[in-house]
């Protein structure tokens, strides 16, 4: 008789710890990856246009403040990527747990939808001034549809390596 017929509880906590493990990795390892890809971008983008402007002004001293600005730019990412992380963490945990559908595209899925419900989410609720709620502001939907592509596009690396990193625990084989 298998261990998951002779103790049912026991295998429900391991599918519950096994989906509680996978969001922890894309919540953690997820705005990671996304404030990385964020801040690579800007800098490669921005780096020789940069340059150019210093170069031009003799600015030399701000070099420093654009230091500082990537780094606060990357927290800002981390924070602003966190809520549809786990989100995203949830939806794959859930699929590939309980429906074993644990394929690569159902980690592009999840963080294609997660992105999409928080611009959904930023549609309708406007967080006050004072509020530490990082969401979209987005006035039509055609911008929301463009916007959600977008992050769909770049949630797609982090989604990736969140994928891999957590094979261990969405591909585990119980015995029959």
């Amino acid at each position: 008789m298998s261990t998951a017929r002779a103790n049912p509880v026991a295998a429900l906590f391991r599918r519950l710890l096994r989906a509680a493990g996978i969001v922890v990795i894309f919540s953690v390892v997820g705005p990671l990856t996304t404030a990385a890809l964020v801040s690579v971008m800007v800098t490669a983008l921005g780096a020789a246009v940069l340059q150019l402007f210093l170069a031009l002004l003799g600015l030399e001293a701000l070099r420093t403040l654009v230091s500082i600005a990537v780094v606060l730019l990357a927290i800002a990412t981390i924070l602003a990527s966190f809520l549809p992380a786990v989100v995203a963490g949830l939806i794959f945990a859930l699929a590939a747990v309980y429906a074993d559908l644990n394929m690569i595209w159902m980690a592009w899925l999840a963080a294609a939808v997660a992105a999409a419900g928080f611009v959904a989410f930023g549609m309708f609720v406007v967080p006050s001034e004072t509020s530490a709620v990082i969401l979209p502001t987005v006035r039509s939907a055609p911008e929301a549809l463009k916007l959600s592509a977008m992050l769909a596009i770049i949630a797609a690396i982090p989604a990736s390596l969140c994928w891999w990193l957590a094979k261990p625990l969405h591909r585990v084989i119980l015995p029959a």
